[in-house]
Protein backbone atom coordinates (compact mmCIF):
# COMPACT_ATOMS: atom_id res chain seq x y z
CA UNK A 1 0.00 0.00 0.00
CA UNK A 2 1.76 2.99 1.32
CA UNK A 3 5.73 2.62 2.42
CA UNK A 4 4.68 4.20 5.99
CA UNK A 5 8.18 5.06 6.77
CA UNK A 6 8.40 7.87 3.54
CA UNK A 7 4.67 9.06 4.53
CA UNK A 8 6.13 9.84 8.15
CA UNK A 9 9.09 11.48 7.17
CA UNK A 10 6.85 13.46 4.66
CA UNK A 11 4.48 14.43 7.14
CA UNK A 12 6.99 15.90 9.93
CA UNK A 13 8.73 17.83 7.00
CA UNK A 14 8.34 21.37 6.94
CA UNK A 15 6.13 21.11 3.99
CA UNK A 16 4.23 18.31 5.26
CA UNK A 17 3.29 20.03 8.70
CA UNK A 18 2.06 23.19 6.41
CA UNK A 19 -0.38 20.93 4.60
CA UNK A 20 -1.21 19.28 8.12
CA UNK A 21 -2.35 22.47 9.62
CA UNK A 22 -4.03 23.76 6.15
CA UNK A 23 -6.59 20.56 6.75
CA UNK A 24 -7.30 21.36 10.01
CA UNK A 25 -8.25 24.76 9.40
CA UNK A 26 -10.20 23.83 6.70
CA UNK A 27 -12.04 20.78 8.54
CA UNK A 28 -12.39 23.76 11.23
CA UNK A 29 -13.75 26.38 8.87
CA UNK A 30 -16.75 23.78 7.53
CA UNK A 31 -17.47 22.78 11.42
CA UNK A 32 -18.07 26.40 12.30
CA UNK A 33 -20.25 27.28 9.35
CA UNK A 34 -22.11 24.27 10.22
CA UNK A 35 -22.18 25.19 13.35
CA UNK A 36 -23.92 28.47 12.76
CA UNK A 37 -26.05 27.09 10.01
CA UNK A 38 -27.36 24.72 12.81
CA UNK A 39 -27.97 27.24 15.05
CA UNK A 40 -29.44 30.09 13.42
CA UNK A 41 -32.49 27.75 11.92
CA UNK A 42 -32.98 26.48 15.52
CA UNK A 43 -32.94 29.77 17.02
CA UNK A 44 -34.73 31.19 13.56
CA UNK A 45 -37.52 28.99 14.28
CA UNK A 46 -38.00 29.41 17.89
CA UNK A 47 -38.38 33.23 17.13
CA UNK A 48 -40.66 33.09 14.39
CA UNK A 49 -43.03 31.02 16.24
CA UNK A 50 -42.96 33.14 18.99
CA UNK A 51 -44.02 35.87 16.92
CA UNK A 52 -47.17 33.64 15.03
CA UNK A 53 -48.05 33.08 18.70
CA UNK A 54 -47.72 36.66 20.42
CA UNK A 55 -49.73 37.63 16.91
CA UNK A 56 -52.05 34.93 17.35
CA UNK A 57 -52.71 36.20 21.05
CA UNK A 58 -53.03 40.05 19.75
CA UNK A 59 -56.18 38.72 17.52
CA UNK A 60 -57.50 36.96 20.66
CA UNK A 61 -57.33 39.36 22.94
CA UNK A 62 -58.73 41.86 20.34
CA UNK A 63 -61.96 39.53 19.51
CA UNK A 64 -62.73 38.53 23.25
CA UNK A 65 -65.19 40.44 25.01
CA UNK A 66 -63.46 42.86 27.61
CA UNK A 67 -64.10 42.09 31.21
CA UNK A 68 -66.51 43.65 33.01
CA UNK A 69 -65.59 44.50 36.62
Amino acid sequence: MFNQEVLLEYLSSPEGINKIIVGIIIVGAINAIFITFSVRSTYGAAKIEREKLKNQQAKIDRLSPAKQE
